[in-house]
């Protein structure tokens, strides 16, 4: 049985003239996408804010071209970039509103209350958005790390994200990085009848054990414990020198060496923040401020698609109930609390009981 009635927001609505949001979302990957279109299926008014260009997150931007085949419901594997824009269709038909290129500055306190919700504020670095619940789903990594030494060549045949099949279909291919992420585009390349020469930092790679062996069976050459010291055109190729004193000559290079953290805007949020610098959460994926949310890579350790749109999920449903029954959450903390708190009572009391002599 479901918990709420399906509300189609009027599409006669004109999004320009709200005085405030119900909800605004950080981030149209997986999660945000997912959780805008449970708030929009409500009947809220819903906005996603993504800084990049487009939505999809990082299926979008990191496997735009390979097959994803761990989603349930596509036997066959899906790539990321249909799934992102599937997804993406499914929430402008709910009428979720986006805002794209605006990347999130921080969320500030008003003193401007709506139906007894204090209103927050959500500052881009373009604009600023009033709303009564925000959920942050833009991901603990924000942007590839760059690689200086080839960054300076300022080529477009340097990526940070895997290419279009056709840019690399036969060419000689340098990638470098040794994780999943590195691993994969270097299958797709060898898939494609190209070449492959895989620069590793480690003694090891870090990936996936067969993705390595499969690499290394479909002929790419793996050399570890090496990085990239200097890059340079010749004959429009890049002529690449590795630490171990070997050159490569590629025709493009992919680097696959990391991301940036996004601690440094989690902490401009004032939320309360784990070890890792990622969110902290209670059980309802608020955070440590009242009416802010955080869902998917976020908080997360099992960074996963599935995983992803449940919790957007989850936590749109309780952004709804919030809004539309404000004493809920409050009702469910304190009896969970008092449920918590007898169990450790009790565990307390065990602790102090001697054991049976025997």
């Amino acid at each position: 049985m479901t918990d709420f009635n399906v509300t189609e927001l009027n599409a006669d609505i004109d999004f320009s003239r709200l005085a405030y949001w119900d909800v605004v979302i950080i981030g149209a990957g997986p999660a945000g996408l997912a959780a805008g279109l449970t708030t929009a299926h409500r009947g809220l008014t819903t906005l996603v804010v993504e800084a990049k260009d487009r939505p999809g997150g990082q299926p979008q931007f990191l496997y735009a071209d390979k097959r994803i085949v761990d989603v349930p419901g596509f036997p066959d594997g899906i790539t990321g970039e249909e799934l992102s824009a599937r997804v993406f269709r499914q929430a402008e038909n709910a009428l979720v509103q986006f805002r794209f290129n605006e990347e999130l500055v921080t969320v500030e306190d008003t003193d401007q209350v709506e139906k007894e919700d204090p209103l927050k504020r959500v500052r881009t670095n373009t604009g600023a958005y009033l709303c009564r619940k925000v959920i942050i789903a833009c991901g603990l990594l924000h942007f590839p790390r760059k690689l200086a030494v080839l960054d300076q060549l300022e080529s477009k045949k340097i990526h940070y994200k895997n290419p279009k099949i056709g840019d690399y279909e036969g060419s000689r291919v340098m990638v470098v990085g040794g994780g999943d992420s590195a691993l994969d585009a270097a299958m797709m390349v060898l898939a494609r009848h190209g070449q492959v020469e895989m620069v590793v930092r480690e003694d090891i790679p870090i990936g996936k054990a067969d993705t390595r062996a499969h690499v290394e069976a479909a002929g790419g050459s793996i050399h570890t414990s090496t990085e990239v010291v200097a890059a340079a055109f010749t004959d429009d190729a890049i002529m690449v020198t590795l630490s171990s004193g070997t050159t490569i000559k590629c025709d493009l290079a992919i680097v696959q060496i990391g991301f940036l953290s996004a601690k440094d805007t989690f902490q401009r949020l004032g939320v309360r923040l784990n070890q890792d610098g990622s969110i902290a959460i209670d059980p309802y994926y608020e955070t440590s401020r009242r009416s802010i949310f955080a869902v998917g890579d976020v908080h997360g350790d099992i960074k996963l698609i599935a995983v992803a749109w449940a919790e957007g999920i989850q936590a749109a449903i309780y952004a709804f109930k919030e809004i539309t029954s404000p004493y809920w959450l409050n009702e469910k903390r304190l009896r969970d609390s008092k449920v918590a708190l007898i169990g450790e009572k009790i565990a307390q009391a065990a602790q102090r009981t001697p054991a049976p002599r025997r």
